[in-house]
């Protein structure tokens, strides 16, 4: 199954803490900006109340506190100093200081005459922060409520009771400015931004410690994934090498083995413990002399050696070694290719055995010339002594026995010819199944006459094959009359054909006869060997000649004792010659 990637593209990750850092930036200027209109409305809210506390004092009309302006700086300057009010006074429409919480600005021209303006057009209260920092708060002050009615009879009641009131020494347009103090506000918001800074660096430690610690995985997952790739890669490498490998660590033990080795030593263990056991009991005779060699010469290069695969027989194997060491120079084991020569060694025979047999019938071809000439002459003397001679005359006999033996040497030396300078395959596209038919039915009297059972098995996947018929079907009647005489009355004799892996099409011929013994298997295909009282020995060779020809082989199997076995194969699709 595929592993999910854990890869993140860096952009992404700075992206993201980028829109944290704008929204923590927006939200804290959102926040600045909602407190600082609710500042402003509870700096406008309590500066009115003041205001109008102010002027409910003036209504009160307290005597003897009001009756001068002495009263009134006296008042002003009570009220400056309660908290958060900075300076308190009053101001006519020209500016001019009447009252003020600091005595020294008693007449004095307002310095923000600009702000109070705003009042004076729209007579309603107005608010903004000074230069100092201060935030100030302005009303037009109005001691008396109407001028009529009630408040006007009250204030003929003040003046008449209390002489000059305090009302009657102010200009008919008064404003009243109250200066608050925003200190607390300023701290509350100097203490937002201290936080929202605060929480940026936060975020910012904390993205920056995220992105390196995702940077970090992100390069332990992708060392790790090309740990993995390459381990998985020579892995593969290994157990598909076409030779075997065994390695083994210091202390002599199997470290790794892979499906050549597991093939050529036959292991049978389904656990990988159990395998190397198995292996190490295969081993220990057979790689002593190959470490005592090693340590001798640090490498061994293509040395043949035969393994004993039991049963008597070997397997035989180029070994190359060399040792492992660390780069301090400590032992870390050694490792072993080893190379399965039994295909080699086949093929080596297969080309010496065609070299020699190529060389004996260039021989026997010369010597077949040189025998066929002389016979032309004894076979023509024979005829003239057997027309001379009487019938019934023994002379007559001998000369029929001389023309009959000429001729039958006369026969081996075709047979010969034949196999020393075979036919070109004449080849075209048939079917097998045909073939075998045919060749059974050529032997079919003799098979019934020794009551022979003949089994076909022919499978039906078998395509047609580019092959010449008639030498095919002399390679099957060779082999079938062999196995005819070979097999007891009553004994079996089957055909089979069938598909390999290898896309080549097998026909398998086997008897139940007296087998052929296994020291004679190796010449079996010798031209003149022959195991049989009558015969040239050429037969086989000749099959052999023919199978070869058509870029197949012919093969023998037998135990001697139950029997004989020849394979027979042939390319599936082969080109015409």
């Amino acid at each position: 199954m595929r592993r999910k990637s854990l890869y993140i593209p860096i952009i992404t990750i700075l992206a993201t803490i980028f829109t944290l850092l704008v929204l923590l930036g927006i939200s804290t200027l959102r926040t600045i900006d909602r407190d600082q209109v609710r500042m402003e409305e509870t700096l406008v809210r309590d500066g009115l109340i003041v205001l109008r506390g102010l002027e409910a004092s003036f209504r009160s009309g307290m005597r003897g506190m009001m009756g001068s302006e002495d009263n009134f700086q006296w008042l002003m300057s009570q009220i400056s100093d309660l908290t958060d009010i900075r300076f308190v006074g009053l101001v006519d429409e020209k500016g001019i200081i009447i009252a003020h919480s600091d005595d020294a600005l008693v007449g004095s021209t307002y310095p923000q005459m600009d702000k109070l303006r705003g009042l004076i057009a729209r007579d309603e209260p107005q608010h903004w922060f000074a230069a100092d920092g201060s935030f100030v708060v302005a009303k037009r002050f109005k001691p008396l409520r109407s001028p009529r009615g009630r408040m006007g009879g009250m204030r003929g009641h003040m003046t008449g009771r209390w002489g000059t009131t305090p009302y009657s020494i102010l200009p008919e347009k008064t404003y009243a400015v109250l200066g608050l103090d925003t200190t607390i506000f300023i701290e509350e918001r100097k203490e937002d931004i201290r936080y929202a800074l605060m929480m940026g660096l936060i975020l910012l430690i904390l993205g920056t410690a995220s992105l390196y610690f995702i940077y970090l995985v992100q390069k332990y997952y992708l060392v790790n994934r090309t740990l993995n790739t390459m381990t998985t890669y020579a892995t593969n490498v290994v157990e598909n090498m076409p030779d075997g490998l065994i390695s083994i660590d210091a202390a002599g033990e199997i470290v790794t083995v892979n499906n050549r080795v597991r093939k050529i030593f036959g292991l049978k263990a389904k656990t990988r413990s159990g395998e190397r056991k198995e292996l190490t009991n295969k081993l220990q005779t057979f790689t002593k002399p190959l470490l005592t060699s090693l340590q001798k010469k640090g490498t061994i290069v293509e040395q043949e050696m035969a393994y004993p695969s039991g049963g008597g027989g070997s397997i035989p194997l180029s070994v190359s070694a060399a040792q492992l060491t660390s780069e301090d120079g400590e032992d870390l084991g050694a490792v072993f290719i080893l190379r399965d020569l039994r295909e080699i060694k086949a093929l080596q025979e297969r080309v010496t055995r065609s070299e020699r047999l190529a060389a004996l019938g260039s021989l026997a071809a010369g010597v077949a010339h040189e025998i066929r000439n002389p016979l032309s002459s004894i076979k023509g003397f024979a005829q003239f002594f057997l027309k001379k001679n009487p019938p019934g005359s023994t002379d007559h006999k001998y000369s029929e026995v001389m023309i009959q033996e000429v001729e039958r040497l006369d026969r081996v030396i075709t047979t010969l010819l034949d196999y020393a300078n075979p036919k070109e395959p004449a080849q075209e596209q048939t079917s097998l199944a045909d073939i075998i038919h045919r060749s059974i039915a050529l032997i079919s009297d003799d098979a019934k006459a020794k009551k022979v059972d003949v089994i076909v098995e022919i499978a039906e996947d078998i395509p047609p094959v580019t092959v010449d018929k008639d030498q095919i079907t002399q390679v099957l009647l060779n082999i079938a009359l062999n196995a005819l005489d070979a097999v007891k009355k009553g004994g079996k004799l089957a055909f089979r054909s069938f598909m390999d892996e290898s896309k080549f099409v097998i026909i398998e011929i086997e008897d139940t006869g007296h087998g052929i013994p296994e020291k004679e298997l190796p010449r079996i295909f010798d031209p003149f060997y022959t195991t049989k009282k009558t015969g040239t020995g050429l037969g086989l060779a000749i099959a052999h000649r023919i199978v070869e020809n058509h870029g197949g082989t012919l093969s023998v199997k037998s135990t001697g004792t139950s029997g004989t076995m020849f394979r027979i194969t042939v390319p599936a699709q082969r080109e015409k010659a």
